[in-house]
């Protein structure tokens, strides 16, 4: 179960191989653009939970999926993410600077 509100994004604990389309307004990508989205258990955190790279933009839209694997590095609990903008590999926005992911229990 994916669930996006506003820009809070919550999946029930231990999904995967479900898309979660996010749209980006207001801005035209090219091939040459990637989205990353990092995962957080604080904003102020060294080290990150999950971070992912989307090259695939099509719409102005990236599918969040999580395989097994990193789904598995998500267990119950309230993390943070954000959504970087990249183009040819070099940075050039923030697109979400910190926003709630949730992991909720299935039971």
């Amino acid at each position: 179960m994916w669930k996006a509100r506003d820009i809070e994004i919550s999946m029930a604990e231990g999904d995967y191989g479900i898309k979660l389309p996010i749209t980006i307004h207001d801005v035209e990508f090219s091939s040459s653009d990637s989205i990353k989205i990092t995962i957080k258990k604080r904003p102020n955190d060294e080290e990150d939970v999950l971070e992912k790279t989307f090259d695939d933009i099509q719409d102005n839209t990236i599918q969040l999926e999580l395989t097994k694997q990193e789904s598995d590095k998500l267990p119950v609990g309230t993390y943070v993410y954000r959504l970087d903008w990249y183009q040819n590999g070099v940075f050039m926005c923030n697109i979400v600077l910190c926003a709630t992911f949730k992991v909720v229990d299935k039971a």
